[in-house]
């Protein structure tokens, strides 16, 4: 049985009194994730702008001119 059979076999079980806690928790941890990956996106972001900021950087437009692409 999957993870979500489980689930949702709970769910069934549970008082219907008690399912807006379950949906404010599933909506929390949508959230959560998404909050995650925006994180780590501006980290990705700042990790690549001070990779531009070093000295020896060769832009890339630089190296397919010189190799004629």
């Amino acid at each position: 049985m999957t993870n979500r059979d489980l689930i949702l076999q709970n769910l069934e079980q549970l008082p219907e009194d008690l399912w807006q806690e379950v949906l404010d928790f599933v909506l929390f941890l949508r959230y959560k994730q998404e909050r995650m990956e925006a994180i780590e996106d501006a980290e990705d972001l700042a990790d690549a702008e001070a990779a531009l900021a070093e000295d020896g950087f060769i832009p890339l437009a630089e190296i397919k001119q010189e190799l004629g692409l």
